[in-house]
C-alpha cells in the first residue's frame, strides 16, 4: 500500500498526472459557499485538465474556508510545483542513468535547466516545509500527513542537494578536465563536497538537515529512496555510512547537520558528512597541524577544545560498542556521542598512508588506539583521547578561548604563508610542533589547491 501510494504521489507530484484520487468529492455544487471538500474537488478536477492556476486557486480557497484541510494543502503543494513547467522527462533524462563516482548525475545539466529546477524545487519545498509544519504541530486533519509525502520529501531535498552541489563545480579546478570518452568531468564527488564554503556549505547543509530530520522521523522513508529515484546520488555514502545513517543514527545525523549562523561552524558539519562519504581529505581542515585526528563520537578526540572538527572517514575499519549503543538508545538518551560508540578504529588502505600526526611516521598504532581503549574507562576518566594526543600542547600562549579558535581557522584558510611555521608552533601548537619547513611548505601548496580558484 505504501509503495502504491508513494508512487501515485510521484506520479502526480513529479511528472505532473494526476494518476491518483485523493479527493473525496462532495454533492455541494456552489463551490464558492466556503465548503473546502467541494473546493478542492473542483481544484482536482482543475488539476486534472492541467489548469493549474485554476486549482491552486481552489486550493487556496478551500484552505481559506478550513486551513486545517489537509488535502487542500497537499493539492496546492501539486499545482504550484506544475506551475513551475517542470518537465519530468528531462529531469530523468540526467538522473536514470547509474551516474559513476566520477561526478554528479546531473553534471551534464546546462546551466540554465540547473537554474529552472532549483528555483521550481525551491518553490514546492517552500509549501512542502509548511505542510510538515502544521501537519507535525497538529494543525491540519490527518487525511494527507507528513508521513505520506516524507518519501517525495526526502527525493527533492537530494535533487536540492545535487543541484547545490553542481554549483561549485566551475570553482573546482578537477572539474575543468573533461574525459574524452563520456564528456563528463574529471572530479569526484568527494572534490565537489570539499569543494563547499561559505554560503555553499550552509545551503547543502540545510539539505541534508532535511533529510535526515525526515528519515529520523520517518525512518521507513529512508530506504533505499536514494538508489530508487536518483541512481549516483548514492555513491556518495559508502555501504559503512548508510548502515550508520540509515538506521537511528539519522537523529544524530539530523542534529549534526542543522545550521547555525556561523559559516565555519557549518563547514564543520559538513565535514561529519563528507566522513561519512569516505572523502575526507585528509589535510588540516582546523589549523592544528594535523591531518584527520578526529572521529565521528562527539567527543574531542585530540584536545584541542572542539569537537569533531577534522574527521577522518568512516570506513568498515571502525567497530561499534553495540551494548552501549543498545543501553543508550534504551534509556531515551539523545546526542551524536550515544549513538556513534567507538569501541576501536584501525587503518584503512588510504590511511596507511596519512600521518595524522606529523610525526614521521604513517598509521602509527598512537595515531588509532585510545588512551582508554574501553568506551566505559573514556567516560569515567573523561578522556576521548587518542594516544598520539596525550602529549600535544595547545594554545602555548594562553589566548582566551574564543581568540584562540578565530586564529586556527585563519590559519586552517592560509594558503598564501601568512604565519610562518615559528608562528604557528608558538601560537597554535598541535602537531605544528612536528613540521620541518619542508612539510610546512607542502602544507601551504596543499592549502592552495583547496582554496585558491
Amino acid at each position: 500500500m505504501k509503495t502504491k501510494l508513494l508512487l501515485c504521489f510521484l506520479g502526480s507530484l513529479i511528472l505532473g498526472v494526476i494518476g491518483c484520487n485523493l479527493f473525496n468529492p462532495t454533492e455541494s455544487a456552489d463551490i464558492d459557499s466556503g465548503d473546502a471538500d467541494a473546493l478542492t474537488y473542483e481544484g482536482y478536477l482543475k488539476f486534472r485538465d492541467n489548469d493549474y492556476l485554476a486549482a491552486a486557486h481552489y486550493f487556496k480557497k478551500a484552505i481559506q474556508a478550513d486551513s486545517t484541510h489537509s488535502e487542500a494543502w497537499y493539492g496546492l503543494a501539486k499545482a504550484k510545483l506544475n506551475l513551475q513547467d517542470i518537465n519530468s522527462f528531462e529531469l530523468l533524462k540526467y538522473v536514470n542513468t547509474e551516474g559513476s563516482k566520477s561526478t554528479l548525475p546531473i553534471s551534464k545539466m546546462s546551466d540554465g535547466t540547473a537554474r529552472k529546477y532549483q528555483s521550481s524545487i525551491d518553490t514546492i519545498l517552500v509549501f512542502m516545509k509548511k505542510f510538515i509544519k502544521r501537519d507535525t504541530t497538529g494543525k491540519l486533519d490527518g487525511v494527507i500527513s507528513y508521513k505520506d509525502i516524507s518519501d517525495s520529501y526526502i527525493v527533492l531535498q537530494m535533487f536540492k542537494t545535487m543541484l547545490v552541489l553542481r554549483k561549485v563545480m566551475p570553482d573546482i579546478p578537477a572539474c575543468a578536465e573533461k574525459d574524452p570518452r563520456t564528456g563528463e568531468a574529471k572530479c569526484s564527488i568527494g572534490d565537489i563536497l570539499n569543494g563547499l564554503y561559505g554560503d555553499r556549505s550552509t545551503e547543502t547543509l540545510d539539505a541534508l538537515h532535511e533529510i535526515f530530520s525526515t528519515c529520523a522521523n520517518q525512518p521507513s522513508s529512508m530506504g533505499d529512496v536514494a538508489g530508487q529515484f536518483i541512481p549516483g546520488y548514492s555513491n556518495m555514502l559508502t555501504e559503512e555510512g548508510k548502515n550508520i545513517t540509515m538506521g537511528a543514527s539519522c537523529d544524530a545525523m539530523s542534529s549534526v547537520t542543522k545550521t547555525s549562523k556561523d559559516p565555519i561552524e557549518n563547514e564543520k558539519k559538513l565535514s561529519t558528512v563528507i566522513s561519512f562519504s569516505g572523502y575526507s581529505q585528509s589535510v588540516d581542515e582546523d589549523g592544528d597541524g594535523c591531518n584527520d585526528e578526529e572521529i565521528i563520537d562527539g567527543q574531542d578526540n585530540d584536545g584541542d577544545g572542539e569537537i569533531d572538527e577534522d574527521p577522518r572517514d568512516q570506513t568498515d575499519q571502525f567497530s561499534y560498542d553495540e551494548k552501549s549503543i543498545a543501553k543508550n538508545a534504551f534509556s531515551h538518551r539523545k546526542g551524536t556521542e550515544n549513538l556513534m560508540i567507538i569501541q576501536s578504529v584501525a587503518p584503512n588502505e588510504k590511511y596507511r598512508h596519512v600521518d595524522i600526526d606529523m610525526d614521521g611516521r604513517k598509521a602509527n598504532e598512537d595515531e588509532w588506539t585510545f588512551v582508554y581503549p574501553e568506551y566505559r574507562r573514556r567516560v569515567d576518566h573523561n578522556n576521548h583521547l587518542f594516544r598520539f594526543a596525550k602529549n600535544l600542547k595547545f594554545n602555548p600562549k594562553k589566548l582566551s578561548s574564543k581568540e584562540y579558535l578565530e586564529k586556527k581557522h585563519e590559519i586552517a584558510r592560509d594558503y598564501e604563508g601568512r604565519y610562518s611555521l615559528q608562528y604557528r608552533k608558538e601560537t597554535i601548537g598541535g602537531c605544528w610542533v612536528n613540521y620541518s619547513e619542508a612539510d610546512y611548505l607542502k602544507a601551504l601548496e596543499a592549502q592552495r589547491a583547496r582554496f585558491q580558484e
